[in-house]
């Protein structure tokens, strides 16, 4: 094989302009010596390292010549491309509804939905439970605009204003302060642990329904430590106070008298008998 040195020019993405660059390659940078197919194990010149289009994943296998293409030597060795964006190459079947960006939803690894799932994630809105069976075009109805995450915008219809655990609260209310993704009746389940355990801990149980404790509908920060029969206010004096000396936590005083559930959610926020984060 004549070792002669070719004048190759590489095409590459810079930004939203093509730059062109002069790169001067032996045949046997690339070839073996002796046949020009197939190309050597480990050519010097490597395409990650020299190009701004990183091989990685489905497009690491690829022959050369699926994406460089001539009608003679020169040409060919020329390594030009019609572009780099992905619809260079791959057809796209959304017909420009969602943009040129197929990154956002798509990866090298393959046009495999659960791809696009795994890149929702990283939004504002990850779908979860009920969410992640959608069609994208239920919630993506505007070609370039993205959709309300607001719960409403989508379920106005589900919200009864009849219930008498929605008494107060009107369409416009964050349904996900009480409901998760999964089914409306999953009340609380996902955020209610994290302010108080009910799901878990020593109230695990123990409850019935939210008015349980949130005695006054629709207004979810009242609540009561002793209702339903669950704290005896004249038990919690006489574990707390010996006479008119009450024990103290972190600077405040049980009350020998008027005990409120604000006074025991202070010193007891994980429903336990730890006091004051212990």
């Amino acid at each position: 094989m004549n070792a002669t040195r070719w004048l190759f020019y590489v095409f590459f993405p810079l930004t939203l302009a093509m730059s062109q660059v002069e790169t001067e390659l032996a045949c046997l940078d690339c070839h073996r010596s002796g046949t020009w197919y197939p190309l050597a194990e480990r050519p010097l010149f490597d395409h990650n390292r020299n190009t701004l289009f990183e091989l990685r994943d489905s497009h690491e296998d690829l022959a050369c010549t699926q994406c460089h293409r001539g009608e003679s030597i020169e040409q060919f060795h020329a390594f030009a491309v019609k572009g780099t964006d992905c619809r260079s190459c791959h057809q796209d079947v959304h017909q420009n509804y969602w943009g040129d960006r197929c990154e956002d939803c798509h990866t090298p690894q393959g046009w495999d939905a659960s791809q696009f799932y795994q890149r929702h994630d990283e939004t504002l809105f990850p779908l979860l439970a009920a969410h992640r069976k959608l069609d994208c075009y239920l919630c993506h109805t505007r070609q370039g605009q993205l959709p309300s995450i607001d719960c409403q915008d989508c379920h106005s219809s589900d919200f009864r204003p009849e219930l008498s655990a929605h008494a107060g609260l009107t369409s416009t209310t964050d349904c996900s302060t009480c409901h998760g993704p999964t089914r409306w009746d999953q009340i609380l389940a996902i955020n209610h642990d994290a302010f108080f355990p009910i799901y878990s801990g020593n109230h695990r149980g123990e409850w019935s329904s939210c008015g349980t404790c949130h005695t006054q509908a629709g207004n979810y920060e009242i609540f009561t430590c002793f209702g339903s029969g669950c704290h005896s206010i004249s038990r919690m004096n006489s574990e707390h106070c010996e006479g008119s000396r009450c024990e103290r936590c972190d600077g405040r005083t049980y009350p020998s008298s008027g005990v409120t559930p604000e006074d025991c959610y202070f010193c007891h926020p994980r429903g336990n008998e730890s006091k004051c984060g212990d």
